[in-house]
């Protein structure tokens, strides 16, 4: 599914762990909490975008942004397979 969200940052990492080899790249969004007694206004949620050679694709972004992520929901969690910056963004990146 492609939705707009507010992108607030992207990290990756790239390394082996006790023994274990991790290699990601993750978006960072902004997205509003249910509603609830106890919470209020946004939380940042960690979205998989690949392996870390996809953080070069948006390191230079003017974070925050907006986008359209196509979202694709799997048993590990939410993944991104699909990255498209606002036209202003882009615009903004071309000046």
């Amino acid at each position: 599914m492609r939705q707009q969200f507010k992108v607030l940052g992207v990290r990756r990492f790239n390394d082996t762990v006790e023994g274990t080899k991790h290699d990601f790249t993750k978006i960072v969004v902004e997205t509003p909490f249910n509603d609830s007694d106890d919470k209020a206004g946004f939380d940042a949620v960690h979205i998989n975008f690949g392996k870390s050679d996809n953080f070069d694709k948006l390191k230079n972004l003017p974070f925050p942004v907006q986008a359209e992520l196509d979202i694709e929901m799997t048993t590990s969690g939410f993944v991104c397979r699909g990255f498209y910056p606002s036209k202003e963004t882009a615009q903004s990146k071309a000046a």
